[in-house]
This record gives structure tokens, C-alpha cells and sequence, in this order.
């Protein structure tokens, strides 16, 4: 008689993992649905009207399900956050490494991460501009803000790096402290005011001189928006 088949160490069948499949998709399909709806509530509504059984509603899932996967409301702004911002550090480090392979100048490179830093963190249309200043109003959540921070010091190590390539004097703790604060605090102040400078060529310029100061490089030599 051949020996008990224990089923916990048993590898799932093809049946099984046939019928596991669907319930993940499924899943994922409904978590998508919730953070779209927390996006268009944000946009069209605004922010005091996210709550629970609206985003249900808008996601078109019972509340029962919504609670499934996230215990609160606060629970789901927190989930839509921290996987924009792990998307966009990714985004981030692709753009520092394409820049060096393909030997971008240093302004090119500079602009190039101004740019897509404006855009995660307070640009693109009103619906990612609501969900951007959701976003800085939470930034007193640790974690958010240390990816956020993080972001910018990418940035400043990529100038230390830029420097020591070519033979410019390495900014200092202190300046790299002051760039990488500058370059929050700006984009942060000017989502949470909908400045109208967001989206513009001026506010783009202006960070990017900071950093070729920091550099101790001149100043592209009229405001442009293009790389």
C-alpha cells in the first residue's frame, strides 16, 4: 500500500490553479475599479465625498465587498498612494538609466526628471491634479512622505553622480538638503493652491536652473518647456 499523500505538501493540480486564476483576476479587477473610483470622486466631486458607500456605489461593488479588501476609506487612499508612488520611483530609475546609456547632456537629463517629477506629483489633467493634492495633504503619513522625499534625493544623487563625471565640484550635504526640500516644497505649494504655473514652461525652467545652480552649471539660456 503505497504511503498517506500528505495534501499540504501536494503542488496544486491544473484544476486547481484553473480555478484559483479567476478569483485573482477578478480580485485585481476589483481593486482597479475602487481606485478609479476614488479618482473620479476626487476630481468630479472632491474629497469630502469619499466615503465608504460612495466609492462602492461608483465602483459598482456592494459595500460588503469593498470591505473585503480594505478595512476603511483611509485604507484605500493610503493603498492608491503608495502604488503611485512606487510607480513612479520606477519611472524615475528607468529615466536615470536611459539617460546615461544614451549619454543625455546634463540639462537634457535634469529637465527630462524635473519634468516627469512635476507631472506624478502635481501636473497632468484636473483628475490627476485632485488626486496629487490628496496626496500632499497626506504627506504627514511617514511613509508617503519618505517616498516622495525619495524621489527628489534620486534626483540629487544623480547630480553628485553628473558632477564626478565631469569634473565639477560634488554638491555638499547641505546643498543637496536644499535642492531636494526646494524642489518638494515648490511642486508641493503649488498643487495645494492649483497655481496656475502647474503645467507651465516657467515653473519647469525655474527648477531646473536649481538644480544646474547646485551644479555650479549656467542656465539654459531662455525658458523653454522642451528637452
Amino acid at each position: 500500500m503505497p504511503p498517506p499523500v500528505d495534501p499540504a505538501s501536494t503542488p496544486p493540480s491544473a484544476a486547481t490553479q484553473r480555478r484559483r486564476a479567476p478569483r485573482q483576476e477578478r480580485a485585481q479587477v476589483t481593486v482597479e475599479a475602487i481606485f478609479e473610483a476614488v479618482a473620479q470622486i476626487v476630481a468630479t466631486e472632491g474629497e469630502a465625498a469619499l466615503t465608504t458607500n460612495r466609492i462602492a456605489e461608483r465602483a459598482g461593488v456592494s459595500v460588503g465587498s469593498l470591505y473585503q479588501y480594505f478595512p476603511s476609506k483611509e485604507a484605500i487612499v493610503t493603498a492608491l498612494l503608495d502604488r503611485h508612488c512606487t510607480q513612479v520611483m520606477r519611472e524615475l530609475d528607468a529615466l536615470l538609466a536611459q539617460a546615461l546609456h544614451e549619454h543625455w547632456p546634463t540639462e537634457q537629463q535634469v529637465r527630462r526628471y524635473v519634468r516627469h517629477y512635476l507631472q506624478a506629483f502635481g501636473g497632468g489633467p484636473e483628475s490627476e491634479r485632485a488626486l496629487a493634492r490628496l496626496a500632499w495633504r497626506q504627506d504627514e503619513r511617514a511613509a508617503l512622505l519618505v517616498a516622495v522625499r525619495g524621489a527628489s534625493e534620486r534626483l540629487a544623487l544623480h547630480l553628485q553622480r553628473l558632477a564626478r563625471q565631469q569634473g565639477l565640484p560634488v554638491p555638499d550635504a547641505a546643498q543637496l538638503f536644499v535642492l531636494t526640500r526646494g524642489v518638494m516644497g515648490a511642486v508641493r505649494a503649488a498643487s495645494l493652491e492649483a497655481s496656475p504655473l502647474l503645467g507651465s514652461a516657467e515653473l519647469e525652467d525655474a527648477l531646473v536652473r536649481l538644480c544646474l545652480a547646485v551644479l555650479g552649471l549656467p542656465p539654459p539660456p531662455t525658458p523653454t518647456g522642451t528637452a
